[in-house]
């Protein structure tokens, strides 16, 4: 069974305020764009390597990294210029019973965020 995030982000990781923003997390995997970059993620990507694979301006492909670091779904795992960017879980779902579930899989464990 899974664990319910109490004082952060389902994966983990805080949105700002030591909550979980399930609304960011829903809005950014409904769009194209976001969604595209987030599967695209599987090993360290550079925001040029992004924009160069899926064909995206570089100024729309900063923005949604921008926004999918912010929401926790992806992170930086390179302190060097230019940064590369990874999957921040394993695994992200949404549940629309309710209440509308957040999960995300990290490292083979399931962590829980509820609307």
């Amino acid at each position: 069974m899974g664990q319910i995030a109490s004082d952060g982000h389902p994966c983990g990781i805080s949105d700002g305020e030591g909550g979980c923003n399930p609304e960011q997390i829903v809005s950014l995997l409904s769009e194209d764009t976001a969604r595209e970059l987030y599967r695209y993620a599987d090993g360290p990507t550079t925001v040029s390597e992004f924009t160069e694979a899926l064909e995206l301006p570089l100024s729309t492909t900063y923005r949604t990294v921008s926004r999918l670091e912010d929401a926790g779904l992806l992170r930086s795992v390179s302190r060097t210029d230019p940064a590369r960017y990874v999957r921040a879980a394993d695994h992200v779902s949404v549940s629309y019973d309710d209440p509308i579930r957040i999960t995300c899989v990290r490292g083979g464990l399931p962590l829980h965020c509820d609307l």
